[in-house]
């Protein structure tokens, strides 16, 4: 029975993603053969739910789907009947009622442990770079602070000060939490505990197969999509916006948070998300996209670091986001295992033409670790050739002319790849993708101008330059304004910008005052006050 069924798994994979009339007629066959044979609990359960995952994601048909969907639920079943599921086989896999194992960041943790669906518990302490003792030291009350002085391990320590077992998680992020005025220690610090924490499902919502975004409409495939006019995609005007309720907002919200968790991932926008700056736009092919920005204490001073979850018919496929700041993005996707084979390609050109409309962005960057600098899978994939497919080029002039004629060489000779010891090589430039005539302005400008400002005018000394930049600003601009702590962080940057590339327009200037309190607060003006600092002669 096991052979039979790893025959006709193995035979489904082969057409999961093939759409022709026999394709469709042979998964349903398929599909139907494996409801009637017993599922073992090893790994062929995972097999199986990643291939129908998939299927759900790009159903051919409503009746292909139905069959999935079913199967899924069967799944789902025996898992919550089973009993002693082996850790090392189901831990981490994103089945329904299986655990999950690993580490998060004290923010993420403190939001997991209100989390309704799940369980949540201190596991272990990993690779620690700190001794509990160290840490608790900083934050525990002087009368118990005795305790850390004994040479208890993390365990006997927290045995010692009466936490109980299902205390300990709470405990250390409540003592760690005494440190949230300063977060970048706090942060730096819970990592170097190394506290892993078992995350274990009350229903089978929180997993890969049923954390879903509600859809009005499945789109179903006739193919995958390969080939398309990606330059006419990207300047397609976006569909009308959808007006959700807010209850799909918070469950959309829920559903970005929870795919991060279930894939053991984390993103600075998700954990500390700003939900006022969460939107959805619904697009051809069953693609939902959601853009949120980071609440202002996390913020980057002058950059919008804007995450983004791509849904596929409502199941979350690939996650990432864009450093924006003007009409420049240094841009970054990740497309979940469970969908790759898919129409990879598409998803992205929809995610770049979201950015290009919303934020009117005409210059895109990806980082040569996405094409393979110290990622051998980029290597191995050929991703270099993934993104020069849709117009991304070499930054490096020399790099992009060995590019444009390994191009030809591809197209005119049959069988020709590009060699390991060349697609290396490219990974020494970043590539771009250029969608307008005309030179962008880019942080790293500015930050090399700042730079020199601080090494020529100051020595070196940044605290003084930033207090002068600050002064001279106010002056400049007549500044008498009271600003929060968040607005002050933006103010001394703004500040070092404008003494650094002598900024003294009045129009500018008036600009980057409404930069200042407008940052914290509202990523989508700020963007628009910096086109229009841009755009100003």
């Amino acid at each position: 029975m096991g052979s039979n069924l790893n025959k006709a798994l193995d035979s489904l994979s082969l057409i999961v993603n093939r759409y022709g009339v026999e394709d469709n007629s042979k998964k349903i066959e398929l599909l139907k053969r494996i409801s009637k044979i017993k599922l073992p609990l090893n790994e062929t359960i995972h097999t199986y739910n990643e291939l129908l995952l998939f299927i759900c994601a790009f159903p051919n048909d409503a009746k292909i789907l139905a069959l999935a969907e079913r199967e899924l639920k069967r799944i789902s079943l025996l898992l919550k009947s089973a009993k002693n599921l082996p850790a090392e086989i189901f831990n981490n896999s994103g089945l329904p009622f299986t655990a999950v194992l690993t580490g998060f960041s004290h923010d993420c943790i403190q939001w997991l442990l209100s989390h309704p669906d799940i369980a949540i518990k201190l596991s272990s302490f990993e690779s620690p770079a700190f001794d509990l003792n160290e840490v608790l030291r900083l934050t525990l009350p002087s009368l118990e602070k005795s305790e850390t002085t004994a040479g208890f391990t993390n365990f006997e320590l927290l045995d010692a000060l009466l936490v109980k077992e299902k205390d300990r998680l709470p405990f250390l992020i409540s003592e760690l939490g005494k440190l949230n005025q300063l977060p970048y220690v706090k942060d730096h610090l819970f990592e170097g505990l190394g506290a892993y924490v078992e995350l274990a499902p009350k229903n089978k919502s929180f997993s890969k197969s049923y954390n879903r975004i509600q859809i009005d409409s499945v789109f179903y495939h006739d193919q995958i999509l390969k080939r398309f006019d990606h330059e006419a995609l990207l300047n397609a005007s976006l569909p009308k916006t959808k007006v959700y309720a807010r209850k799909e907002i918070d469950a959309a919200i829920l559903a970005v948070k929870n795919s991060m968790a279930i894939y053991e991932r984390e993103t600075d926008p998700i954990t500390y998300m700003d939900e006022r700056s969460f939107s959805l736009y619904e697009l051809e092919r069953g693609v939902t996209v959601a853009f949120y920005g980071m609440i202002p204490e996390r913020q980057l001073p002058l950059e919008s670091y804007v995450g983004f979850t791509l849904f596929k018919n409502g199941l979350p496929a690939a996650y990432g986001g864009a450093w924006i700041f003007g009409e420049y993005a240094n841009f970054g996707i990740n497309i979940f295992e469970s969908f790759r084979g898919g129409e990879s390609g598409y998803m992205m050109c929809q995610l770049l033409r979201v950015y290009k409309q919303v934020f009117n962005i005409s210059f895109f960057e990806v980082e040569a670790y996405q094409f393979g600098l110290d990622n051998p899978d980029g290597i191995k994939t050929g991703a270099f050739w993934f993104y020069y497919r849709y117009g991304f080029r070499p930054i490096d002039a020399k790099l992009k002319k060995i590019a444009k004629d390994e191009s030809v060489k591809i197209a005119n000779r049959k069988n020709y790849h590009t060699s390991k010891k060349v697609l290396i090589q490219f990974t020494e430039s970043n590539m771009g993708l250029q969608l307008a005539g005309k030179k962008i302005v880019s942080l790293y400008e500015i930050s090399e101008k700042v730079k020199q400002l601080i090494q020529k005018q100051y020595k070196g000394n940044r605290v003084l330059a930033e207090k002068d930049s600050v002064m001279r600003f106010k002056i400049k601009t007549l500044w008498a304004k009271n600003l929060n702590a968040n607005e002050e962080k933006v103010l001394k940057e703004v500040a070092l910008w404008a003494e650094a590339m002598q900024i003294n327009d009045s129009g500018k200037l008036d600009l980057m005052c409404q930069m200042i309190k407008t940052k914290p607060i509202d990523l989508y003006k700020y963007q628009l006050l910096l086109l229009n600092f841009f755009q100003e002669k």
